[in-house]
């Protein structure tokens, strides 16, 4: 029996999401595959209940009256048409006051807030409206759910980029850590890296993460909780194999982001699943967190469900800037609290253009095999060619 756990990211894909976007465009996609988060979860009378995706689910939901539905649509559509400067003076303004100026009552408050927005109570509302269209725009393109996962986790993410890294000639060294970086004194430029074997590597850029040099220019240091749990039974019972996201949140609190996946994930063998669940800017400890989701699963999922639990406190360092103070020394930071990876994309997309300022393009898109053109002369050293701009040197 085997267990794909990830330890350090717990997050979820947006359909037209920065990272989508990448794979689709750089066709590294083709190495990958993605599931529906097929279930929406909403804290609600002490108990969970599914979340109302589309138009569709709205209108046929039993928990929501006529008169709500039809308030709650007119807010959803007109957040989906409208621009920020619609906003006006409602922009800086709290999301849940403006939500309460379209006379939404506090049920549906709460399920924008936790489960379309998905920002917290404080969120103003130029902040609500560009993640409830970020929501809306993805639902449809792969589904009825705006959100995907990738079959046997995140770490596949990593996986796919090293394959198309590999085919240009890039090189990995795993379980190969690095000792230092060597300095030219004179112009205080990274000139290559030291490992802890002592092999030097000359290199003209050199990109890492380093929490050293982030926690002297991080302008974020937020601590997150991450908890794992490994158990026997999903927190809601359901008759098919279910990607389930929940956000738990309410007013004076930061939100607590819950994913579960089961064996249709690649994640678990069959009848186990993996929890991921982790709060920034933690309020509770650990284990009260954990309490709060036990008492509202009710009777389906108890404590005595959890067969193994790994809990440990990040911290996030976050920054504006990709440089460190070492010329040619490129800064990444780890990973963060948000639910999606557009901040990663981001990062990178600027670090390349630090590299390659010669206007080449991020991640210009991978040939498929038929576009590779083998020629052969009938010299024993055979040439390729490929019908597309490539980057000649990778680092």
């Amino acid at each position: 029996m085997t267990e794909n756990f990830e330890k350090t990211k717990h997050q979820l894909y947006y359909a037209t999401g920065g990272l989508i976007d990448l794979l689709v465009q750089s066709n590294v996609g083709k190495y990958c595959e993605f599931k529906l988060v097929s279930r929406l979860l909403l804290e609600r009378n002490g108990q969970l209940d599914n979340v109302p995706s589309s138009r569709a689910d709205i209108f046929n939901s039993n928990d929501i009256s006529l008169i709500d539905k039809r308030l709650l649509m007119k807010v959803i559509l007109n957040c989906s048409a409208m621009t920020i400067e619609d906003l006006n003076e409602d922009e800086n303004i709290p999301f849940i006051e403006y939500l309460k100026k379209q006379k939404l009552n506090d049920t549906l408050c709460h399920l924008i807030l936790n489960s379309i927005s998905m920002v917290d109570y404080n969120a103003t509302t130029k902040e609500g409206v560009i993640k409830a269209k970020r929501y809306l725009d993805s639902i449809g393109r792969y589904g009825n759910s705006p959100f995907l996962y990738p079959l046997y986790g995140n770490g596949e993410m990593s996986q796919c980029f090293c394959r198309l890294c590999a085919v240009f000639g890039g090189t990995y060294f795993l379980r190969f850590p690095l000792a230092g970086f060597t300095i030219d004194s004179s112009t205080n430029q990274c000139s290559g890296v030291v490992a802890t074997t002592g092999e030097r590597f000359h290199a003209k850029d050199a990109v890492i993460c380093n929490n050293a040099f982030m926690e002297s220019i991080s302008s974020n240091r937020n601590v997150i909780h991450r908890i794992v749990l490994f158990t026997n039974e999903s927190i809601k019972s359901s008759e098919k194999d279910e990607i389930t996201y929940l956000r738990l949140s309410g007013p004076n609190e930061f939100g607590i982001h819950v994913i579960e996946v089961g064996s249709g994930s690649g994640c678990t063998p069959d009848g186990f699943f993996l929890l991921y669940i982790y709060q920034e800017k933690p309020q509770e400890d650990i284990n009260q967190i954990v309490e709060r989701l036990l008492n509202l699963t009710g009777d389906n999922f108890s404590r005595a469900n959890i067969l193994g639990q790994l809990s440990f406190d990040q911290v996030e360092t976050l920054s504006t800037s990709t440089s460190s103070p070492v010329l040619k020394l490129l800064l990444t930071h780890g990973p963060d609290g948000s639910i999606d990876h557009d901040s990663a994309v981001n990062t990178a997309r600027n670090i390349f253009h630090q590299i390659y300022s010669n206007g080449e393009e991020f991640l210009a898109r991978a040939p498929d095999p038929e576009d590779i053109i083998i020629e052969n002369d009938g010299n024993t050293n055979d040439t390729s060619t490929i019908n597309t701009n490539t980057e000649n040197e990778i680092l």
